[in-house]
């Protein structure tokens, strides 16, 4: 075997390590969704259908959102595909909204930086529990508005809020969209169309404020260990508490649900579910500016049987509280 050939040999086993080790550690999967919402004979009105769905990667891997249309709801859903690779960087999407009977493109760049530092380091939440980045989530809501979290395990993080254009030239999309499906365009139309469909409420669920969560409670046996936050923008974080009852202030979006796990002894340990009520959440904080600090405070009673929900010392009006008996065992548990 002469040296060209043999150069050539390894040069090949190099690029197949190399992209071996690649794969093995930026691997992630990749998610679609919608707001979940019924509307006549349509279960999930606000599903979008994709002609295309490339990721865009910084080594150039191959990337792509999962077949089909979207599923789940805002920032969820538990159907993914095949494993992605590499460090997405961007995204080219064309997909079809039935709602408003329009073709979108979404041309996107992601901040690089911010995804090399993701799918090189792991999220930590105490000395004892870390995430690596697991996937990223797109969302799509009414007028192209697009949302793109990253996943870490079962936490959610906004990326970012981009802008997905009209295709006004769409017959040729058409053709390919509709040429396998049991209706046509025009049915798709007659049956889905919201003419006055709007983003705006999702843009609301977006702001920001800052504020922090703390506990009360008036028996000296309880231990603290997690709060859960699931907010109306789609994210979900998880607080593993230190000794203090108090999370620090965060610039955060509102919650849809608090979840909090304590114990007071060794057979009584609890998770508490806190349904909040947007129309009365989002009323109470609009006269509120992004930097003023606010507080919310869980009040626990002696015997472990009620919840309640205060904002800046004013009971606030939920939509339901739950109380189950915990089964979660702590690192400073009884």
């Amino acid at each position: 075997m002469d040296k060209i050939n043999k150069l050539s040999i390894l040069l090949l086993i190099l690029t197949l390590n190399v992209s071996c080790q690649m794969k093995n550690k930026y691997e992630w999967q990749s998610y679609t969704c919608q707001p979940l919402q019924r509307h006549g004979e349509n279960r999930n009105i606000y599903r979008v259908e994709f002609v295309q769905g490339d990721i865009l990667t910084l080594e150039g891997i191959s990337a792509s959102l999962p077949f089909g249309g979207s599923s789940g709801q805002w920032g969820y859903t538990g159907s993914s595909w095949t494993s992605q690779h590499g460090t997405p960087i961007g995204a080219d999407v064309i997909y079809y909204a039935g709602y408003e009977d329009k073709f979108y493109h979404l041309k996107a760049d992601f901040p690089v930086e911010e995804m090399k530092k993701a799918v090189d380091t792991t999220r930590r939440y105490n000395d004892y529990v870390t995430e690596k980045f697991s996937g990223l989530i797109f969302g799509f809501a009414p007028q192209g508005m697009v949302v793109v979290w990253k996943e870490y395990g079962v936490m959610r993080i906004e990326l970012g809020r981009y802008q997905a254009q009209v295709i006004p030239d769409d017959k040729e999309l058409e053709q390919r969209l509709f040429k396998g499906w049991s209706m046509n365009r025009e049915e798709v139309k007659e049956r889905d169309f919201l003419p006055n469909t709007s983003c705006a409420k999702w843009d609301m669920y977006r702001q920001r404020y800052t504020f922090r969560v703390k506990m009360e409670n008036e028996n000296p046996a309880l231990r603290l260990f997690r709060y859960c936050f699931t907010n109306y923008n789609g994210e979900k974080d998880i607080i593993f508490m230190p000794p203090l009852p108090a999370t620090s202030y965060d610039n955060r979006a509102l919650p849809q649900i608090l979840e909090l796990d304590w114990e007071t002894s060794g057979y009584e340990r609890f998770r508490g579910n806190i349904f909040l009520n947007e129309k009365v959440i989002f009323e109470a904080f609009k006269n509120f500016k992004e930097d003023d600090k606010q507080e919310f405070e869980i009040k626990i009673s002696k015997d472990n049987q009620k919840l309640e929900l205060f904002l800046n010392h004013e009971p606030v009006e939920v939509d339901s509280v739950r109380i189950y008996k915990g089964s979660v065992m702590y690192e400073g548990s009884y």
